[in-house]
């Protein structure tokens, strides 16, 4: 009686939920109006007060440089001497020519200093916590008896011995924080490798 009582209880829940349900017919709503662009206006600069300026005296003139002249230079001593005897006693002395200095080598651009961050300000302390970890993983790899591992086991076998070697990589690059990472990976697979 309370099965039939029950089972008419709920047809008579579902045939009224069934009843009240319709669907709601979409509701329209009128377009959007966009208004127009205001007009574009550019108000000019203020033109300077040029009353408040003096005006400045004219530059001197330039000093035209001397000609710079390419001299051969002699083959020997003798000649040397002889060329200027004789320019000596033809021409009055001519004053030096302006030479420019050549041109320097700018200075070498020094290295860029690398770029630590917090987590790894102490280089010599963070390397040596990671290599800890390492050899913490590597003994854990040496207790674990490979012969007798399953196949997903020594896969997980041969995962840590990548990551230690990857970390190794990682060290000497200076990539520290990668490092952790691959050593505490390391060092969690074979802890499990060796738990079970």
């Amino acid at each position: 009686m309370f099965s039939r009582l029950g089972s008419l209880l709920a047809a008579g829940l579902l045939a009224s939920a069934c009843a009240t349900a319709r669907a709601a017919a979409p509701i329209e709503r009128p377009a959007l109006e966009v208004p127009p662009v205001p007009p574009r206006i550019v108000e000019p600069a203020p033109a300077p007060d040029l009353g408040n300026f003096e005006p400045v005296a004219d530059l001197p003139p330039e000093k035209p440089l001397p000609p710079v002249s390419a001299k051969p230079r002699p083959s020997s001593a003798r000649e040397t001497n002889n060329r200027e005897s004789q320019k000596a006693e033809s021409k009055p002395p001519e004053p030096l020519p302006v030479v420019e200095p050549p041109p320097t080598a700018p200075p070498p651009v020094p290295a860029a200093p690398l770029i630590r961050t917090p987590a790894t300000a102490d280089a010599a302390a963070s390397e040596r916590q990671i290599r800890d970890t390492m050899l913490s993983a590597q003994k854990g790899l040496s207790n674990v008896p490979f012969d007798r591992l399953s196949g997903q086991r020594k896969k997980d076998y041969n995962d840590a011995k990548d990551f230690i070697q990857r970390a190794e990589v990682a060290i000497k690059a200076s990539n520290f924080e990668l490092a952790k990472d691959l050593a505490g990976k390391a060092e969690k697979l074979a802890n499990e490798l060796q738990g079970r």
